[in-house]
């Protein structure tokens, strides 16, 4: 599949890259049909944010179909257009069941496009997609 990829600071490119697998029973496979750049990508190209890995795809935001589930996701099936918002919540810990869903205290939080490969690609794989994506309107 085609990812806009982080190199390095001020280099990001265009490349091909494996199509994302579900690995968690909570994950989702989300072919993009939208996505977006934003401040943020702009700041991770500069090298602002030195924590992005080297070769993590771009983007935290868009609009997709459904491609796949895991087993213990139960609020969307394949076909389904969601939105993937930029913040990842388990829905379980302290945070997230305050509301708090950036202090995400497992794995959630910021991390599309930051610290996992985020939305600038063909597909995405979301974790915890019950409580990281949304239904789109249709």
């Amino acid at each position: 599949m085609k990812a806009y990829i982080y190199e390095k600071p001020g280099v990001a490119k265009l490349v091909d890259k494996e199509k994302p697998v579900v690995t968690e029973s909570t994950d989702a496979i989300i072919r993009m049909v939208k996505t977006t750049i934003c401040g943020t990508d702009l700041h991770i190209i500069k090298g602002d944010t030195p924590e992005v890995p080297q070769y993590t795809t771009l983007g935290h935001e868009g609009i997709g179909i459904v491609e796949s589930v895991g087993s213990n996701v139960n609020n969307f099936k394949v076909g389904d257009k969601v939105i993937v918002p930029c913040i990842s919540s388990c829905g379980k810990c302290y945070y997230c069941k305050k509301g708090i869903y950036a202090h995400c205290e497992n794995g959630g939080g910021w991390i599309l496009g930051h610290l996992v490969n985020g939305t600038q690609a063909e597909y995405v794989k979301v974790p915890f997609a019950d409580n990281s994506l949304y239904h789109a309107p249709t």
